[in-house]
């Protein structure tokens, strides 16, 4: 087997076009993922990645749901994350697939070193939380259009779904819930995803493909009022809030800004009256065993 040193090599000595920092235009495009990923590539070891800001902490702060779910899982779209393997070490039968080349050869150089090697401070985790050793397959996959064999408790997709095309979201959805057993669970896990269309776009194509969305309905009519007052906003952390030009004191006045605030705040009471009200609804459909349920995270909103 290749050794770690070898392997990392092989990923990190290639000259990096001066363009590759900026994600693809076009995420069908499997040669400008190699470059990008290529470019963003971090060697190992990592620092365990459950705090936040660790390279795969995005992906591992859903550990405690794919455990308690039963720990398969698998990531479409893998990318160069450490979190796949990271999952396999503590006890998770893990498939990770990507069309990327240098995608699976990363992940091949993670799997293929014990995570005393590939985690700087594992021994002290060890001590806290005593891991299992799961399972950690790769396989060559666009999750566009197939699947990996095998029944899963939880689809992890972290950050590879949003600037897929409609089409190609509606097909992904398609094959993950396939993939998954009854009960099973989605994870969409998004970045930078402002607007209602491009919201509704998502979570139209996972509620196409059978999937039940907590809190949909509320969430729709949030959106809903809120683009209707005409203000110009971006969500943070689940909130409106006004984008405020100091350069430009005539048509962004402070007072404006407050004025514009104050129209979008005014839903929150009922917005969160409406998630009161529909709590029982989600709680039922989510104890039904056969429901399949799809979360996003939106982190900006």
């Amino acid at each position: 087997m290749p050794k770690l040193k070898e392997m990392t090599e092989k990923l990190t000595t290639q000259t990096k076009p001066p363009d590759s920092q900026a994600a693809p235009a076009d995420w069908r495009d499997r040669k400008a993922w190699d470059r990008y990923l290529h470019a963003n590539y971090h060697q190992p070891p990592f620092p365990v990645p459950t705090e936040v800001g660790a390279p795969g902490w995005q992906a591992v702060r859903f550990l405690d749901l794919v455990l308690a779910r039963g720990g398969r899982v698998w990531f479409p779209g893998c990318g160069t994350d450490i979190a796949p393997r990271f999952y396999s070490s503590i006890g998770c039968n893990v498939v990770a697939t990507d069309f990327s080349t240098v995608a699976l050869r990363a992940q091949r150089t993670f799997a293929a070193s014990p995570p005393e090697r590939l985690f700087t401070n594992w021994s002290a985790f060890v001590q806290q939380r005593k891991p299992d050793s799961g399972s950690f397959d790769i396989a060559e996959q666009d999750f566009t259009t197939a699947a990996p064999n095998g029944v899963f408790d939880v689809v992890l997709n972290c950050r590879a779904f949003q600037g897929l095309s409609i089409n190609a979201k509606r097909a992904a959805a398609k094959r993950f819930f396939a993939a998954l057993r009854p009960g099973g669970v989605a994870i969409i896990d998004t970045m930078n995803v402002q607007g209602s269309s491009a919201r509704n776009e998502i979570e139209d194509s996972l509620a196409e493909a059978g999937f039940y969305l907590p809190y949909n309905a509320t969430e729709r009519w949030y959106r809903e009022q809120l683009d209707g007052t005409g203000i110009s906003f971006a969500m943070l952390l689940g909130r409106p809030r006004v984008q405020y030009n100091r350069n430009n004191s005539v048509k962004n006045s402070m007072a404006q800004w407050e004025r514009d605030q104050s129209i979008l705040d005014s839903f929150t009471e009922e917005y969160e009256a409406r998630r009161v009200q529909e709590q029982s609804l989600v709680q039922e459909a989510a104890n039904k065993p056969d429901t399949l349920v799809a979360y996003v995270i939106y982190p900006t909103g």
